[in-house]
């Protein structure tokens, strides 16, 4: 959770063409990047919104997670500019949190990837707010709880109270009602949009994590505009979320490429998140990630294991590099080598037959006992299927958070007999049987975890609480 306090501090930190609208209204601020590209910012919060200006109107990027926030930022465009001609919506991340107020543009062409219309459907819709609701109060609870140990009237403590308040909000907002509007424009890869005096190049960057996004290249101002999640100031390369959801590496590879050395020169990059990248900054990540990704695919090339390619590319030999790149000397050792590690695995993973998704899908036409039956069986004969601990541990996860505990328990169960000698497994498993209410079981597994790691805290504090209920 570190990176949510520290998230403000870098942000107002890059806000150097700023000014205030006038009282009343005094916690909104324009960022001017150009003449023509500005951000909003309600300094209240650190919530930011990026348009662009042309002859032939004003475009938009995202509208937030509800029509409520939504429709506060448009009425604050309207009211700073003076002008109410809004001609483009633009979705650049599939994320619910980011175009959740679509419908407040319904009056205007919505413009996203196609791949926005297939992902967004019911039930899954109904699924991801209420995981999002989850997150915001999760989160909520964390920032009260860190509040107290901030210095009263500190610039942490501040800073600690806008993301707060930023938390509640989003979940406030998400659990009063939701209604998506899709966009109905949508295009596959490429997208130009004259406007008059200028031209925007939408590109798709394809999938990093679970989201899917767009680049936007903007050649009269020699700015690209790139969502935060694929460039940001605690990141080496995008999505270094654990869960591992389709990698598009080479199109990552060939979009950077496209807007660091395409045939117009790009001086800035806006990151969608208050920062600004010089080209320079950007070249050192996408080098990481480029030298990163042909090291793997050649080291699996040649039958290393994953434990293998870890050890080969770590940070002490042919990744030392990184030691100098910014983010690291920012953040240090125990902030970059985890990161850097699950980059690793990801990579890796691209070319594999997942064994949690072969037994998930499999799991919907038949049952779960029958789907890792037969996973199991195919194990045996087929090497492309990949049993992977952390994959199946996450889908495992997703069964105990949706209620289905006793389904989540038998994918645990499968963990621990595919990696025995994993603490993190049966912890796992501990833990879906203490949800479950059966205690011998929870210890007996929470102990197993504590003989493989001796230093699993929570395994010992949640031993702690069993004995004492007994």
């Amino acid at each position: 959770m570190r990176k949510n306090s520290l998230f403000s501090v870098c942000f107002f930190s890059l806000l150097l063409l700023t000014f205030f609208i006038k009282p009343g209204y005094a916690q909104f601020k324009i960022v001017k990047h150009s003449e023509r590209i500005m951000s909003l910012v309600d300094a209240s919060n650190g919530e930011t919104q990026d348009i662009i200006l042309s002859k032939k109107g004003m475009v938009v990027l995202n509208s937030f997670w509800s029509s409520v926030t939504a429709e506060r930022f448009r009425k604050q465009w309207v009211r700073i500019l003076k002008r109410d001609d809004f001609i483009y919506n633009i979705n650049t991340v599939d994320r619910l949190d980011l175009i959740g107020g679509n419908s407040v543009y319904s009056d205007i062409p919505i413009i996203s990837h196609e791949s926005f219309l297939s992902k967004f459907k019911q039930p899954r819709v109904d699924a991801e707010i209420k995981e999002l609701i989850e997150m915001w109060r999760w989160k909520e609870d964390v920032s009260r709880k860190r509040l107290p140990t901030h210095a009263p009237g500190s610039e942490a403590e501040k800073n600690e109270k806008r993301w707060l308040n930023t938390c509640k909000n989003r979940a406030d907002e998400l659990e009063s009602g939701f209604s998506l509007v899709l966009a109905k424009k949508v295009y596959k890869d490429k997208l130009i949009l004259e406007l008059g005096d200028l031209n925007l190049h939408l590109v798709y960057f394809g999938q990093a994590g679970l989201d899917g996004m767009t680049l936007i290249l903007i050649p009269e101002e020699e700015i690209a505009i790139i969502p935060g999640f694929i460039f940001h100031s605690q990141h080496l390369a995008p999505s270094s979320n654990s869960s591992l959801n389709t990698l598009d590496v080479p199109r990552w590879i060939e979009s950077l490429n496209l807007v660091l050395n395409g045939k117009t020169p790009i001086k800035r990059i806006l990151c969608g998140i208050g920062e600004v990248w010089t080209r320079e900054r950007a070249w050192v990540h996408l080098n990481y990630i480029e030298k990163l990704w042909n090291r793997v695919k050649t080291l699996e090339a040649e039958g290393k294991d994953l434990q293998t390619i870890q050890s080969i590319c770590s940070l002490e030999e042919e990744f030392s590099f990184v030691k100098e790149i910014q983010v690291y000397k920012e953040h240090g050792d125990d902030w970059i080598r985890p990161q850097h590690k699950t980059h690793v695995r990801g990579f890796f993973l691209q070319h594999k037959k997942l064994a949690s998704k072969v037994i998930k899908t499999e799991a919907e036409k038949t049952s779960l006992e029958s789907a890792i039956a037969m996973a199991c069986k195919l194990g045996s004969k087929d090497k492309s299927l990949y049993f992977d601990e952390a994959s199946i541990n996450g889908y495992a996860y997703e069964l105990l958070n949706s209620g289905k505990t006793e389904a989540a328990i038998l994918v645990f169960a499968l963990n621990v007999k595919v990696f025995p000698q994993s603490a993190n497994a049966y912890d796992s498993l501990a833990e879906a049987y203490m949800k479950n209410g059966q205690k011998e079981s929870a210890v007996k597994n929470y102990e197993k975890s504590l003989e493989l790691n001796p230093e699993n805290a929570n395994a010992r504090d949640n031993l702690e609480k069993l004995k004492s209920s007994e």
